[in-house]
């Protein structure tokens, strides 16, 4: 009899046992989940802000011809 009571105890370990192995599947394929979606965020952010310094750049040179344009237009208006 307390055979039978070892081999319940057993297959209760077994049980247990792998209800957790299956829930800690679960959680790690949660967090791989959510690595790949940080990892994607992180790549947009990156994108976005390489897209803005571009812009920068070319509105900083627009500016700079702008104001080189303008100190030409004030000598000619000075007769220089």
């Amino acid at each position: 009899m307390n055979d039978g009571s070892n081999d319940n105890f057993g297959n209760l370990l077994d049980i247990i046992s792998i209800l957790l192995g299956y829930e800690n599947l679960m959680e790690n394929r949660q967090q791989s989940a959510e690595n790949n979606i940080s990892k994607s965020n992180q790549e947009q952010a990156k994108q976005i802000l390489d897209d803005l310094h571009e812009q920068f750049n070319e509105q900083n040179a627009m500016l700079e011809y702008q104001n080189h344009l303008l100190e030409e237009i004030i000598l000619l208006l000075k007769g220089e």
